[in-house]
């Protein structure tokens, strides 16, 4: 089985026209190229929260053949709730907006737009996080995704712009609860999704980048260190206590890997909207063992380039046109 990971498509009809094009193009090259069998999306399908773009994303995914359980798998980013500024004026209105988002009607309005995608997962939870759904690579084998929202809710002092993260100590006892499910527990391949970023400022010069970004440079250092996930080595524990063999996650705007605590991390960033579009756009893709289920000792994972190959600009006149309508 081959698993493709992207993530932050950003897709805004408005703002970023060029995204939903790109976004196409990485798809049709991970389902052709590299002949993926699932595709994974960790957030911010959408750069404003507007569900006229979500819809836009939804009827993208129609069109490739995608929009069922068994091909894609997406999870919600802070961009899908809180959207983001775009101009230069809103900048200063924005902790305003955050701070009067209705919160859980966005998360259900992502949540009904992909309905499709979440019919077979399992969880506890109304509102559909955590949750495990079960990837069948045989009639033996089967992945296990466990996928979270890790999108906090505003506060002043924790997450007054909507970009930090947390998934609570008080949820961890529900996580081991969903881990003791027989899907999880018997599966040869353990991989959690969340949005937000793991790794430490200390950590920057020791990412391994696909993209040709200098993990040195001024824009990403401020870009890591304001995007933070609160409460992450509470989390090494209990990823430790469930067994997780793999991370995928967003956020930052790179594709590359890195390890902590003896787990492997893969950030999708890149494949659409990357900090540094010059060297080129890339996504993750995970090779998992036919016979045993196990990722891949020999190819693991890599990031793949997207082929470059011309892609029509968006305008207003043939949005149906590009996603396939």
């Amino acid at each position: 089985m081959r698993i493709a990971h992207l993530s932050d498509p950003h897709i805004n009809l408005k703002y970023h026209p060029q995204h939903l094009p790109r976004l196409r193009r990485a798809l049709e090259d991970a389902l052709g190229c590299s002949n993926a069998d699932h595709i994974i999306i960790t957030g911010d399908l959408t750069s404003n929260a507007d569900s006229r773009d979500l819809r836009t994303v939804r009827r993208l995914f129609e069109s490739l053949g995608i929009m069922k359980s068994s091909k894609l798998t997406v999870i919600v980013g802070n961009h899908d709730i809180y959207g983001g500024p775009h101009l230069a004026d809103e900048v200063l209105s924005f902790p305003e907006r955050c701070k009067t988002t209705y919160y859980d009607e966005k998360l259900s309005i992502f949540q009904d737009t992909f309905a499709e995608l979440f019919a077979d997962t399992i969880t506890m939870d109304p509102q559909g996080y955590p949750f495990l759904k079960r990837l069948r690579q045989n009639d033996r084998n089967s992945v296990c995704l466990m996928g979270f929202n890790s999108i906090s809710r505003h506060s002043l002092i924790k997450n007054p712009v909507g970009s930090n993260g947390e998934i609570p100590k008080e949820m961890h006892p529900e996580v081991i609860e969903l881990a003791a499910h027989h899907a999880w527990k018997t599966a040869p391949a353990r991989i959690v999704l969340t949005h937000h970023h793991f790794f430490r400022n200390r950590d920057i010069a020791h990412l391994e980048i696909a993209d040709g970004i200098s993990s040195r440079g001024l824009a990403s250092r401020i870009e890591q260190r304001t995007l933070k996930l609160h409460g992450k080595r509470h989390l090494f524990k209990l990823f430790d206590k469930i067994g997780v063999d793999l991370v995928l996650h967003g956020h930052v705007h790179f594709t590359g890997s890195y390890e902590r605590h003896g787990i492997d991390f893969l950030n999708g960033g890149g494949a659409v909207y990357p900090a540094f579009r010059a060297g080129g756009y890339f996504y993750n893709l995970i090779e998992l063992d036919a016979k045993t289920g196990k990722i891949d000792s020999q190819m693991e994972f890599r990031s793949v380039k997207v082929e470059k190959k011309e892609t029509k600009s968006l305008l207003e006149d043939n949005v149906e046109e590009m996603v396939g309508k």
